[in-house]
């Protein structure tokens, strides 16, 4: 009899230990899908303009999350206004969401930039005489500062490509012979990427 009553008493445990496990694996796997979807964000990206390449101008940017509202990039350019500018910037972005890498960013930046002044011709006297010889533009080298602001999405069910607009002005601390050269010293920014984040 009281071998019998040990027996059910097991069996009582073990019925009641197997009806908590479901609720113990299911607690178990949604924290999997917690941890696989925290581990899957990324804390890098890597993106360039698709499309400038085709007209013979280039845009990429390299960013990488430091905290949860703030990065920090490098990017580099080559843009086609009056005269070719070539930049390459240093950037601390903030997201105000806390949300890094992702949505709403704020972005300043310091850098170095080379442009090419624009063709100059020798005057010559007396005018009937000669002719003014065309002397190719000159390449200068100034710092810059930038300020940007864009909008970033993460997409796919990675979250690994990221689709990026955004825009922002630069201003050029070139001398003042290069002024007069056709450079400009402040010009707007735009930016179109598409990136891999890892």
């Amino acid at each position: 009899m009281r071998h019998r009553h040990v027996v059910t008493a097991s069996l009582g445990i073990l019925i009641v230990g197997l009806s908590f496990l479901p609720a113990a694996l299911g607690a178990q796997g949604t924290l999997r899908e917690q941890t696989a979807g925290k581990a899957a964000r990324p804390q890098q990206i890597i993106a360039v303009n698709p499309f400038l390449p085709l007209f013979g101008y280039f845009q990429a940017e390299f960013e990488r999350k430091l905290k949860d509202n703030l990065s920090v990039a490098l990017g580099g350019s080559v843009a086609p206004w009056n005269n070719d500018y070539a930049n390459l910037d240093a950037k601390l972005r903030l997201y105000p969401q806390d949300r890094a890498l992702e949505g709403l960013g704020f972005s300043a930046g310091l850098g170095m930039a080379r442009a090419k002044q624009d063709n100059t011709y020798d005057v010559c006297t007396p005018q009937p005489s000669c002719t003014p010889v065309e002397r190719a533009g000159q390449w200068t080298t100034a710092p810059t500062v930038s300020i940007e602001t864009q909008y970033q999405w993460l997409m796919g069910r990675s979250r690994s490509t990221a689709v990026t607009v955004g825009g922002g002005a630069k201003r050029y601390f070139f001398s003042d012979d290069a002024a007069v050269g056709g450079l400009m010293r402040v010009l707007p920014t735009a930016r179109l990427t598409i990136g891999w984040g890892f």
